[in-house]
């Protein structure tokens, strides 16, 4: 994930949809370099023995209410644009939008 000053080519904000086990989602905005949406993809990259139990608290409606769940119901995150999420070794995940992990040579 970019931490510090934003990095070239990554939008102000990005609408981060959570998706919960049972079919719930909840959609806010953040900054790119919020530790939010660092610590959803280590969530989710993780293996679910290693996940851990952790709860988090996530701000919606303006701050006027809080959305919390366990990590074991998360089930995915929809980024707008897209964040591609490219672990790096021993290193945290990065960020990159428009950069697909899958594409040959990668």
């Amino acid at each position: 994930m970019v931490s510090g000053t934003p990095q070239a080519g990554l939008p102000p904000e990005v609408d981060l949809t959570v998706l919960l086990e049972g079919g719930q989602q909840h959609t806010i905005r953040v900054e790119p370099q919020n530790p939010l949406l660092q610590q959803l993809f280590e969530t989710l990259i993780a293996k679910p023995e290693d996940r851990g139990q952790r709860v988090f608290q996530i701000p919606v409606k303006d701050g006027k209410a809080i959305l919390c769940f366990p990590s074991d119901r998360l089930v995915g995150v929809v980024t707008e644009p897209p964040l591609i999420v490219q672990p790096q070794g021993n290193q945290q995940p990065a960020t990159q939008p428009g950069v697909d992990p899958l594409a040959p040579g990668m």
